[in-house]
């Protein structure tokens, strides 16, 4: 119960982030946006390791695919800063509902990653509609 929780509140502040990441674009355009996200995010991150943790930072052992998601980041914060000026935080965040299905699915069916491998079942697909069709009725009214 906890861990749903916990999702509920991250799906509550992505909604606050992807606003606020709007109103900062107005200011300092997309790279600014991806600097403040991104700096101010590995210094909280960074804090964290070496006063709660106590452990040392090593890269070692990691896969490099990893490493990417730091481009995927960027695309995000840049994409969606500029996206919410044009068609607004309901709409962006629940377009994107539909690629994170999308690529959760691969994920899951294919197993990359080092995830565990659930295939895709067509007993599926009426749910996955009926989120793509309350994500239509959203976006187009």
């Amino acid at each position: 119960m906890v861990y749903f929780i916990f999702l509920v509140l991250a799906g509550i502040f992505q909604g606050f982030m992807v606003s606020l990441n709007g109103q900062l674009g107005n200011y300092y355009g997309l790279f600014g946006v991806c600097f403040f996200v991104h700096v101010i995010a590995a210094v909280l991150l960074y804090l964290y390791i070496k006063l709660k943790e106590k452990k040392p930072i090593t890269f070692s052992g990691v896969p490099k695919y990893v490493f990417t998601v730091g481009f995927m980041g960027v695309a995000l914060v840049s994409t969606s800063s500029w996206c919410i000026l044009h068609i607004g935080a309901t709409a962006l965040l629940s377009l994107s509902v539909i690629g994170q299905m999308i690529s959760s699915a691969m994920v899951d069916h294919y197993g990359w990653f080092n995830a565990v491998k659930k295939p895709f079942q067509l007993k599926q697909l009426p749910c996955y509609l009926l989120v793509v069709a309350g994500v239509l009725i959203v976006v187009y009214g």
